[in-house]
């Protein structure tokens, strides 16, 4: 490709338009992101331009003869004097074009700028100032950092350590772009090191490095030392470190934030000293995980959230656990998915309430209403077969007759029932994830013996009260309750204004589909204890 071409110009364009368009696109063209591509260029611009200048001295030349000749006399035979003369002045003239043109082609400097490396840079030098070509070597060396980019950067290093480059009192002529490419070049490299030492851990080394980068003479340029805070800022975003790292990269950059004195963008700071505080918080749990020598209910739960324990090691810990302790262990849980879920992965457990299923956790008191509406029902059917009673005294007999067991039942599960269960809290998990399928139990909510066994004595009620379609009517209803989920959740307003009975329905966490088994299983027993009597479904013994 000829350098109109690349340039995009015609072949006759002047030296103006060859200067704009390189300006053009030098804009696209940066030494520091496509060395190779400006090196074309650059050859492509010098090329054109000595095309450009030959062209027009061309042009000029014929312009000068032709004014040369204008001046001459015309030549006649009468006027041989002047012909001498004129003659005399043309044999001078070849001689005067057939001077030699004498060019200066011995550069010191140009044999210490062939073959050039990082090693042999600092000898090479003092040969040029030896040979008192130092300016020249320098210009030289400039000159080799965007034809040989892979020079660049020890060039650049060396340069601005020993020959004060991109400062004030540097002696070399740069132009902005140049000046700009290897401070962009320069800061890359600086920045690459920095992150090599950050993630294999060198942490007193990068204190170092850095420390040596920013005390450099180039660097105390306002807008380059902003250009370089905003560096280290990212690199610290992108990178992992420990927590008292970023204490010493503020003092060594001035970094202050009580005072508002940090790089920007902002959010990129409040980040790095979140980060701070989330590695501070997760730094006293680990301590306080590993003191077991307190007691105090915020020590106990950090152990068992941060604590690789077993199940039979948790349920020994939380054996004697109070209201303080499960309130710390919701306060650390709420903190940690809250405000530091980052900290969850890092945690043996992503379930950070985990420790909800060792909770005791006694009956609500809509359970015990629950359980007398139970028993009311099971026992007014029982008694509607008998013939001395009609449906409401059956009804008003049953309803309190149901007091006495509900109030039985509430003693039992409160003073026996739930610390026995807690106890056996282990075993209980173990066989809950083995014999309860995934689907109805996806957050392990319910547990076979803590929740089962109780099932199993309401169940041995109903059998007993209204035999084998009692106990399908129980268990039925349960079943429709675990199996219909879509019951809970969010209902639309309208719904809600139209359909005022399944609101009720929704936020007691009952479904429709019971309400209909139930009241078709009620018919079913009461139709088959007065009407078949002979056939023992409602009774669990032939009678």
């Amino acid at each position: 490709m000829d350098c109109w071409t690349l340039l995009e110009l015609p072949d006759d364009a002047d030296e103006r338009s060859i200067k704009r368009s390189y300006a053009k696109r030098l804009k696209t063209t940066r030494p520091d992101e496509d060395a190779e591509g400006f090196q074309r260029l650059r050859e492509a611009y010098e090329r054109a331009l000595q095309l450009a200048r030959w062209r027009e001295e061309e042009q000029e030349r014929p312009t000068s003869r032709t004014t040369l000749a204008s001046t001459l006399p015309t030549m006649t035979p009468a006027n041989d004097a002047n012909l001498r003369h004129w003659s005399q002045l043309l044999e001078i003239q070849p001689a005067v074009q057939a001077l030699p043109i004498t060019r200066q082609t011995d550069d010191p400097a140009q044999p210490l700028l062939l073959n050039l490396s990082r090693h042999t840079l600092p000898q090479r030098w003092q040969q040029a100032l030896d040979l008192d070509c130092a300016p020249a070597f320098e210009a030289g060396l400039l000159r080799l950092c965007f034809e040989q980019p892979g020079l660049r950067t020890a060039i650049t290093t060396w340069a601005v350590q020993h020959l004060q480059w991109l400062t004030p009192w540097q002696q070399v002529h740069m132009t902005p772009w140049e000046e700009e490419a290897l401070t962009s070049g320069l800061l890359q490299q600086y920045r690459q090191t920095l992150q090599e030492l950050l993630e294999t851990r060198q942490e007193p080394e990068f204190l170092h490095s850095l420390e040596t980068y920013s005390k450099q003479p180039w660097m105390q340029v306002f807008d380059r030392r902003q250009e370089w805070q905003r560096i280290v800022m990212q690199l610290l975003y992108d990178t992992q470190w420990s927590l008292p790292l970023l204490d010493r990269v503020c003092q060594l950059l001035g970094w202050d934030d009580a005072c508002g004195v940090h790089p920007e963008p902002a959010w990129i700071w409040h980040s790095l000293i979140q980060r701070c505080e989330q590695e501070a918080f997760f730094h006293a749990l680990q301590a306080k995980a590993q003191d077991h020598k307190t007691w105090a209910p915020e020590v106990q739960a950090a152990q068992l959230l941060l604590n690789p324990l077993s199940r039979r090691q948790q349920q020994n810990l939380i054996l004697d656990f109070g209201v303080d302790h499960w309130v710390a262990c919701q306060d650390l849980a709420q903190t940690l998915s809250g405000r530091y879920p980052q900290l969850i992965e890092r945690l043996p457990c992503s379930d950070v309430f985990f420790w909800r299923k060792f909770m005791p956790r006694p009956p609500a008191a809509q359970t015990w209403i629950r359980v007398w509406a139970a028993l009311a029902l099971a026992l007014t059917l029982f008694f509607l077969n008998q013939e001395d009673h009609s449906a409401m005294p059956a009804l008003l007999f049953g309803g309190t007759i149901a007091l006495i067991p509900t109030a039985v039942a509430r003693l039992i599960m409160l003073l026996l029932w739930v610390p026995t269960s807690h106890q056996m809290i282990a075993l209980d998990l173990w066989l809950s994830e083995r014999l309860l399928p995934r689907r109805l139990n996806p957050h392990g909510e319910w547990l076979v013996l803590r929740h089962a066994v109780p099932q199993l004595a309401m169940l041995a009620v109903f059998a007993a009260l209204l035999g084998p379609l009692g106990m399908a009517g129980y268990s039925g209803f349960i079943l429709i309750g675990l199996l219909h989920d879509k019951r809970i959740g969010h209902l639309d307003p309208g719904f809600s204004e139209r359909h005022p009975y399944l609101t009720a329905l929704h936020w007691s966490h009952w479904s429709p589909l019971q309400v209909i088994f139930l009241l078709l299983m009620s018919g079913i027993i009461l139709a088959c204890r007065i009407h078949y009597p002979a056939y023992p479904l409602t009774r669990l013994l032939p009678g």
